[in-house]
């Protein structure tokens, strides 16, 4: 019987009505420091020999990352936990191996705009990973719980009253979370980088048998949902250094769709 087994029903419940659920001390902190080190390193490898992408999250500092072959623990420990039971039960197509990814909170970052993830029609389910103590200094996540239960419009959240809250998290902890709840990346106010790791089943899973083969199995910079062309990256300087107006714009295009 895993861990989980007999609190299975709880989990899912908070889950249904919050839209988040989250599990403390699942992953080794150890092992958690060492892939810290590693992708921290990979990071300035690739920014001291020109390597890095121009746009694409560099300038608002919240960049996406394969998390390497070597990361392959964490999904382990994971499914030994049972988190992945409870995700079979929160979504019954979530038969295939999970999407795996990481997300990088540069020092320095700015705060991103509330949004949520995918579309309505087709929700998923996020497990997030903290290798490392995240707080409200290294940009711990913000979440508005309850906005999973409807298909929100950017103008609608604006409205909604909803209050948000911070998820500080210690390394090893989980939080499951709907694609549909709303949420916002932090500032990192820290000098150093702050990751998380992802494991999602957007498009049923990942269309590989074994998704740490990706990338050759190597930890990998990824750009996230800014375009790396000029205009993207006029559309990133504007909405990290003008924030008013990127909440604006986003308020008034939804609006008139």
């Amino acid at each position: 019987m895993t861990p989980l087994s007999q609190q299975m029903q709880t989990h899912a419940l908070a889950f249904e009505r919050e839209g988040y659920v989250t599990l403390p001390n699942v992953v080794s902190k150890a092992k958690l420091a060492a892939l810290t080190e590693e992708l921290r390193s990979e990071y300035n490898r690739a920014r001291a020999k020109g390597e890095l992408f121009a746009g694409g999250g560099t300038i608002s500092g919240h960049l996406n990352c394969f998390p390497g072959g070597q990361s392959r623990f964490v999904y382990d420990e994971l499914e030994r936990f049972g988190v992945f039971d409870l995700v079979r039960k929160l979504l019954p197509s979530a038969t295939r191996m999970p999407n795996v990814g990481c997300n990088l909170n540069l020092p320095n970052s700015s705060a991103q705009n509330p949004h949520a993830d995918g579309y309505a029609a087709s929700p998923f389910v996020i497990v997030n990973v903290a290798p490392i103590d995240t707080d409200l200094s290294n940009g711990a996540m913000e979440i508005t719980p309850g906005t999973h239960l409807r298909d929100y419009k950017y103008w609608q959240y604006a409205f909604s009253g909803k209050p948000s809250i911070r998820t500080c998290m210690s390394a090893g902890d989980v939080i499951v979370r709907s694609s549909m709840l709303w949420h916002r990346g932090m500032p990192n106010k820290s000098n150093v980088i702050r990751p998380m790791l992802a494991f999602t089943w957007e498009n049923d899973g990942s269309d590989l048998a074994d998704p740490y083969t990706a990338h050759g199995g190597k930890i990998t910079l990824l750009p996230n949902r800014y375009a790396q062309n000029f205009s993207g990256r006029l559309r990133e300087h504007a909405f990290a250094s003008l924030p008013a107006l990127g909440k604006g714009y986003l308020f008034l295009r939804s609006v008139v769709q």
